[in-house]
């Protein structure tokens, strides 16, 4: 009967150099397919953008991309009519907007005791009130690919939590912005032109030109 015997270090260095090529060249591979799945997201988002400027100057109305950055979706909503931005601007803590005082009140149906003044605002409101469109679909990105921060030419800082807002007017109009979304240590950006609705893809970290260091 053949005594059983163990493998010598030269056997046991030539399986470890083995392992280490096996392992060399499935990295790349892998790191292949997470930029693959990240370009593919951020070309959707960005097409979405595309396609939302066209459904608002067609259209007729105000419509807006939803980023709501704590659970990583987005989705597009449209108002009835044509909204102005309030002049006074959004108000934002710690990376995340707060919200307006029109937005509370518009939400505050229940409260009594109302003045006809705020009954009065609260109607206005509601009325330029926006509403889940089907030009984008509530899109959640999954575990993989996030969407780490988003900068909107109306907002007073980089918003990093909560919701934001890229508007789109019946005019042919929208706002200057950058969003970026990241799988692992790869970021991708979408630029976006206020002018022509373009929304330009490029394959690192990108400020809009516009945005405040």
């Amino acid at each position: 009967m053949a005594k059983a015997r163990g493998m010598t270090l030269i056997e046991v260095g030539i399986a470890l150099a083995v392992a280490g090529l096996m392992l060399a060249l499935a990295i790349p591979a892998m790191n292949t397919v997470t930029r693959a799945q990240l370009r593919q997201k951020t070309g959707q988002l960005a097409g979405g953008v595309r396609a939302l400027y066209g459904a608002a100057a067609i259209g007729g109305r105000t419509c807006r991309l939803t980023f709501d950055l704590d659970v990583n979706a987005y989705w597009s909503e449209c108002a009835k009519t044509n909204v102005r931005l309030d002049r006074e601007g959004e108000r934002s803590q710690n990376g995340a907007r707060v919200a307006t005082r029109d937005e509370d009140l518009a939400a505050d149906t229940g409260r009594e005791g109302m003045t006809a003044e705020e009954r009065e605002k609260q109607a206005l409101a509601q009325k330029s009130a926006f509403t889940p469109s089907g030009e984008i679909p509530r899109t959640e990105l999954g575990p993989s690919v996030k969407i780490t921060d988003v900068w909107v030419q109306h907002q007073p800082e980089r918003y990093t939590s909560g919701k934001a807002y890229l508007y789109f007017w019946s005019s042919g109009l929208t706002e200057s912005a950058s969003i970026h979304l990241a799988q692992a240590d790869d970021v991708y950006s979408i630029l976006v032109a206020p002018l022509t609705g373009r929304a330009k893809v490029v394959g690192q970290r990108v400020d809009a030109p516009e945005q405040r260091q």
